[in-house]
């Protein structure tokens, strides 16, 4: 499902949805879980002052090795079942990983909701750490995976940058940021099942590290299923 303006946040007749989440619920999101590990917090409505954004997520490591915050869905959703599957987040980077407080970055589908795992057994989205320059787009399946270099640099410059991951059936995955399309993978999409996902984890150093969330966005389409009757 293209992302374009959706008509409601809370948009479903069970073949086709459209979740949008803009943080504006106080302590937790609407359709994600927070998960943190290892001190990582996990934080809504966070005290940031960011004119013209409302509603603002923080996800953050904390200060003890490997800690890591995350958001992430139910792990029940299966490629194939599907025509297309999109996840996408909004987010500003605050500080880059480097050498002596490296953390990792992953943003679109995973075999688990656990914001420490890394995305290397079944996954499908678009994934940073200071072992690579640019964002890299993942699909992994069975852990045998497939990584391509979207030529696209992370950056800590303050600006909101959108990242999305479109998984079309078992066809391919296309990987956007910003709008434009980076990378398109064909080979080890996740054959079992996978959720949204979005998180950071600490890897080295004792500084904490985080990212800043304006919105989320988990939309599907083409599943077989259907109301079957009007309310």
């Amino acid at each position: 499902m293209p992302l374009t303006r959706a008509k409601s946040n809370w948009y479903n007749n069970l073949s086709d949805f459209d979740f949008v989440d803009d943080f504006t619920h106080n302590n937790s999101p609407n359709f994600l879980t927070a998960d943190t590990r290892n001190a990582g917090t996990s934080n809504g409505q966070t005290a940031v002052n960011d004119p013209p954004r409302s509603g603002l997520y923080t996800l953050a490591t904390g200060t003890n090795a490997a800690g890591g915050g995350a958001l992430s869905g139910n792990i029940g959703y299966v490629f194939s079942a599907w025509a297309r599957l999109s996840f996408c987040a909004n987010f500003r980077i605050v500080t880059l990983a480097d050498g002596t407080n490296s953390y990792r970055i992953f943003i679109g589908f995973n075999s688990s909701y656990d914001s420490t795992t890394a995305p290397t057994a079944r996954s499908a989205g678009l994934f940073y750490d200071n072992n690579n320059l640019n964002w890299q787009a993942y699909t992994y399946n069975a852990s045998v995976g497939t990584i391509t270099d979207t030529g696209v640099a992370a950056v800590a410059d303050g600006s909101y940058n959108t990242f999305l991951t479109r998984v079309n059936g078992t066809t391919n995955v296309q990987f956007f940021i910003n709008g434009v399309l980076v990378a398109t993978n064909t080979t080890n999409i996740p054959s079992t099942q996978v959720c949204p996902s979005i998180h950071i984890q600490k890897t080295a150093g004792t500084t904490s590290r985080n990212i800043i969330s304006d919105y989320v966005r988990f939309s599907g389409s083409g599943n077989s299923r259907s109301l079957g009757v009007s309310a």
